[in-house]
């Protein structure tokens, strides 16, 4: 069997170090595509050498020709196999590499300090902050649950309003933005294709934003790598 990393234009070097379980890797045309892709004995466990050399392999082949990226585990039976889903698939694949081609992924995931979230929201808040004044020695759970409902309220759309700012701002210098959800204490992940001439830009203003937020949000950075959100 085959393990398939991505797929790319027939006219891409291919890459030259090895894929999952260190065998080499291959590159299979079909036209004016091709196929990245190494061979396997059969099912892949996400084992996390493996799962490291599939994005290895990735970021490889992005640094010389543009990639749609194919999820770790995609495995067909052989090189025809390759070539028939290339042809089956081939206006697909070929919309996409015109849309990405050049580009490259950045990623921007807003991390939310709770404490610091709430000083802003009742610093911020008069409403908020004279209800906090008027329970904050209260005794009974009520209304501690009460007090605790409206905090949280109000620091969930500050993080909304955070989000968004934070995007339109990102939009100046992306030419595609994903928004996705995060696993908690993250609020959102947001995505970016950008064009590599860009990316200076991209940093200042990723600094920017860190100094803005710093206090109540953590920004992770994170790329360049290929185009993972926007080939779906």
């Amino acid at each position: 069997m085959l393990c398939v990393y991505a797929v790319v234009r027939a006219s891409h070097p291919g890459v030259d170090g090895p894929g999952v379980h260190r065998r080499p890797t291959a590159l299979v045309r079909s036209g004016d595509l091709g196929a990245i892709v190494s061979e396997t004995d059969g099912e892949l466990l996400a084992r996390r050498r493996d799962v490291d050399a599939h994005l290895t392999v990735l970021e490889q082949a992005l640094m010389v020709g543009d990639v749609l990226p194919l999820r770790f585990g995609a495995l067909v039976d052989d090189a025809n196999a390759v070539r028939s889903l290339l042809d089956r698939s081939g206006p697909r694949f070929r919309e996409l590499l015109a849309r990405v081609g050049g580009r490259v992924q950045m990623t921007v995931k807003l991390v939310r300090d709770d404490d610091a979230a709430v000083r802003h929201a009742v610093d911020n808040d008069a409403r908020l902050r004279r209800f906090v004044t008027a329970r904050r020695s209260a005794t009974v759970w009520a209304e501690k649950l009460t007090l605790g409902e409206q905090i949280a309220i109000v620091v969930e759309r500050l993080s909304k309003q955070d989000v968004d700012a934070v995007t339109r701002r990102l939009s100046a210098v992306a030419e595609c933005i994903s928004v996705g959800a995060a696993a908690p204490p993250a609020v959102a992940s947001i995505a970016l294709l950008v064009h590599p001439q860009r990316l200076g830009e991209l940093d200042r203003l990723v600094a920017s934003l860190h100094d803005e937020l710093g206090d109540r949000l953590t920004i992770d950075y994170a790329g360049p790598m290929p185009a993972y959100s926007f080939v779906g």
